[in-house]
């Protein structure tokens, strides 16, 4: 029996391909990019759990192009990479 692929997904800060698993998922709500919860459906961008990809990301507008609006980071966008990076560390 062939073994079934992991779904793969690219980061928007350092383009590289990746288990989707292993990025942060974000959402677009209100304009707002967020952290997007359990079973979030609609447009979404992935980031590696790297504090280096989110500020490439932010830095060359990739949220915008990937969600196809102006947007905005949410506050709690930092913290969701940092504790996913932390998680990871242990």
């Amino acid at each position: 029996m062939t073994p079934v692929a992991a779904p793969e997904r690219t980061c928007v800060g350092c383009r590289r391909k990746r288990a989707q698993a292993e990025l942060v998922r974000f959402t677009l709500e209100a304009g707002r990019v967020v952290p997007a919860g359990a079973g979030a459906r609609g447009r979404s961008a992935y980031v590696c759990p790297a504090v280096e990809c989110l500020e490439t990301a932010e830095k060359k507008r990739a949220f915008g192009r990937a969600f196809r609006a102006p947007v905005t980071i949410d506050p709690t966008v930092r913290p969701a990479v940092t504790r996913r990076t932390s998680d990871e560390r242990r």
